[in-house]
């Protein structure tokens, strides 16, 4: 009886495993055939794209002439350090910011709290596209605009991450806080010596939500920034299709740097992200 249940148990869990490897090749296949692609010469990049084969994902003829022009002649460098530079500044302000707002929704009692919260969570449904304009007049107005800063501030304070600081806050026992206070700490000490220790599986994972967002922006930046030197990564790889010619392979080697800076940063913050996911209440 008993191999017969770890039997089928084994059975269970190599079924199990076998599912989700070929689930996840199947998702991977089009980020192989994404990098391939810009490793192939320019004119062979659709040539055995009619019929999937092992020469889809494997070229006859590897060529590093597209990423050498990216790299030499083009203006993404320069794009990738902008996005960089405001991924992580906006991650870094949008932290302090974020949690200082869902820690005072999870611990203070105010009048207007819960309409005010709900507010917070309307403005993260809310697409950029249906405030552009008012943003660009504001920004306009002070005098932002093709600066880093149209870039930056308007995208600090964010709804998804402040819910999920709040939500976060709200599972700790208020032992912590009560205990804090009748020692003499200040809310501020509270906030910054407590609450954000104990809620680093929220921090990186609202680093990582900030970083994302900043990073995948394509809209904004492109109506409040017009000068190259504000270029960012989206903008940048739209920019080689033209009405009179797309330039495939540099489009998708851009496209594939583009895509490992965030993979990359998902792949080593995944635990802590899952973690904050759970303890938010996510399904």
């Amino acid at each position: 009886m008993l191999r017969t249940m770890k039997a089928r148990f084994w059975t269970t869990q190599t079924v199990r495993y076998l599912l989700m490897i070929i689930i996840a090749l199947v998702m991977l296949l089009p980020l192989v055939w994404l990098f391939v692609s810009s490793v192939r010469p320019s004119g062979s990049v659709f040539q055995y794209t009619r019929e999937l084969s092992v020469q889809t994902f494997i070229p006859d003829t590897v060529t590093f002439e597209n990423y050498k022009y990216i790299f030499t002649r083009s203006k993404f460098p320069r794009a990738l350090f902008n996005s960089l530079f405001i991924s992580l500044t906006t991650a870094f302000v949008g932290v302090l910011v974020n949690s200082a707002a869902g820690f005072s929704f999870a611990i203070f009692r105010f009048k207007g709290k819960n309409v005010l919260f709900v507010l917070v969570l309307l403005t993260f449904m809310m697409p950029i596209e249906s405030i552009v304009i008012p943003l660009y007049v504001l920004v306009k107005a002070i005098g932002w605009l093709d600066t880093y800063a149209a870039l930056i501030v308007p995208s600090v304070a964010n709804g998804l991450v402040i819910f999920m600081f709040r939500q976060f806050l709200s599972s700790i026992p208020k032992d912590f806080f009560d205990a804090a206070r009748i020692d003499g700490l200040s809310w501020f000490g509270i906030y910054s010596r407590i609450a954000l220790p104990l809620a680093y599986p929220a921090v990186l994972s609202g680093a990582l939500i900030l970083f994302i967002f900043q990073w995948e922006a394509f809209f904004w930046p492109l109506v409040a920034t017009s000068s190259p030197d504000y270029v960012v990564v989206q903008v940048a790889i739209a920019r080689n299709i033209t009405f009179q010619k797309i330039e495939w392979g540099r489009l998708f080697g851009t496209t594939t740097l583009a895509t490992a800076v965030p993979m990359l940063l998902y792949i080593f913050m995944q635990k802590y992200y899952t973690r904050s996911v759970v303890s938010t209440g996510f399904k």
